[in-house]
């Protein structure tokens, strides 16, 4: 058999040998192909093999003095301006140069590309992010690291349970019993309160004479005159009913009067209150003489104090908070 018959069963061998092969096997090699890459590629950047291999290495570049720097456009324009020279010697400064250069004149001869939303790069990606599996194919069946599981969590159910404690406290408090006092009138019918006299005539042989005394929610005004050589009742003129009370003010009010063949006179009264504090004014004219006169007289109405009971319970809140 010729040398190009055998190299073709070879490669007829391996590659049935390779497909033969599952995913996971070829992961596998190559796994073990990069790690041993990797170690073989370390030590060959490790020591010194760096300096000996790569041209113009130094391990103090100028460069390094821009680490640090506030800005690398003065750097940056002394090199673009040294390498406006003309040719390309093949050296190491020349390749330097030359990508200076290049880096100086292609945003102008670079083409302009504009891509619009309906362009097939963008359509195109839409449609893979929306259904990759339409466009890449379902990798179930051929990878077996991805597998379809259907998980079945039982219900679960908890008991809580939470403790309200009460702290015990002391505290106090107050019932405040409030008396409050009533003042009524408190004296009998017929009591005796006040008189107010009046002597309009020096002259004359009486004086005129006006006894308040109590009656059932009212006052009784008796009118008449006294002798004054003896104090006794000389002449009647009358008694009336006034409703006289604890706070009452009355004002001028026609008492009893008389005008006849035998009497000219006219009586008039007046109280003023506060509280069992009286002052009750008396008037007597004579309006046949045209003559008249006023008095009056300040007395304390008898009164009689009741007290009504009430409780201020300022602990009603912590007696609630018992309950």
């Amino acid at each position: 058999m010729n040398l190009p018959a055998i190299t073709a069963l070879l490669i007829a061998m391996s590659s049935v040998a390779v497909q033969a092969q599952s995913l996971s096997d070829a992961f596998s090699q190559g796994t073990a192909l990069g790690r041993s890459g990797n170690a073989a590629a370390r030590f060959q950047i490790t020591g010194n093999t760096a300096q000996s291999n790569v041209p113009g290495y130094t391990t103090n570049p100028p460069q390094s003095s821009y680490f640090g720097g506030v800005g690398i456009s003065t750097p940056a324009a002394a090199a673009a301006n040294a390498c406006t020279g003309p040719g390309d010697s093949g050296d190491l400064a020349a390749q330097a140069c030359n990508a200076i250069n290049f880096s100086q004149t292609n945003p102008t001869r670079r083409p302009i590309f504009s891509i619009t939303q309906t362009d097939p790069l963008l359509t195109g990606s839409k449609a893979i992010t929306a259904d990759p599996q339409a466009i890449a194919g379902n990798i179930a069946g051929t990878y077996s690291g991805c597998t379809v599981q259907t998980t079945t969590t039982p219900d679960r159910f908890e008991t809580a349970l939470c403790h309200q404690v009460r702290t015990t406290e002391t505290l106090s408090c107050d019932k405040v019993l409030i008396v409050t006092p009533v003042q009524t009138p408190g004296c009998s019918d017929g009591q005796f309160l006040t008189r107010v006299t009046a002597d309009p005539c020096p002259g004359c042989i009486d004086y005129i004479a006006f006894d308040f005394s109590c009656g059932s929610n009212s006052y009784l005004m008796h009118a008449f005159t006294i002798a004054k050589a003896s104090g006794q009742v000389f002449m009647e003129l009358g008694s009336q009913i006034v409703p006289g009370t604890l706070n009452t003010q009355i004002p001028q009010t026609p008492g009893p009067s008389r005008i006849d063949g035998s009497f000219c006179y006219r009586t008039h009264y007046s109280q003023s209150c506060t509280g069992a504090n009286c002052s009750i004014g008396a008037w007597f004219s004579n309006p046949c003489q045209g003559t008249s006169y006023y008095g009056v007289s300040t007395f304390a109405m008898p009164t009689t104090v009741s007290f009504i009971d009430t409780w201020d319970n300022q602990c009603a809140a912590l007696e609630a908070r018992t309950q």
